[in-house]
């Protein structure tokens, strides 16, 4: 009696082994870009963050200053550690005086306008710009 071995057997384990490869390198591929994308979000989260703290640092500065010299205009470059951020201007208005201020950090920019009342400097309103004029 003699056997007839059929060849297909190891072409079939070959494309399946090919075919596995493939799903498995399409998985790798897609977690590692998917980690990459989740870092870039994670640093312009922290980018924010601090162009929101240095801009809170130069309106708490000039909140100072105009504690001590009720007619202080702004317009001045503070620097904070090793960065920046701008008072832009300290502007009268019918309520009190808008603080506008400006931290920049890696391309993250916050901009603050925020009132207060001219005899007391007591906050009125506090809130984030698109742009400041």
């Amino acid at each position: 009696m003699q056997k007839i071995f059929s060849r297909s057997g190891g072409y079939i384990a070959l494309m399946s082994a090919l075919i596995i490869s493939a799903v498995m390198v399409i998985i790798v591929v897609t977690l590692s870009q998917v980690s990459f994308l989740s870092r870039i979000n994670i640093a312009d989260t922290y980018f924010k963050d601090k162009s929101r703290a240095l801009a809170e640092s130069c309106v708490n500065t000039a909140l100072l200053d105009l504690v001590f010299n009720p007619s202080y205009s702004g317009n001045e470059t503070i620097t904070v550690a090793s960065d920046t951020c701008k008072i832009i201007s300290v502007v009268p208005s019918s309520t009190g005086r808008i603080i506008s201020a400006q931290g920049v950090f890696a391309n993250s920019f916050t901009n603050y306008k925020v009132t207060v009342a001219s005899n007391t400097v007591s906050l009125i309103s506090w809130e984030e710009v698109q742009t400041l004029p």
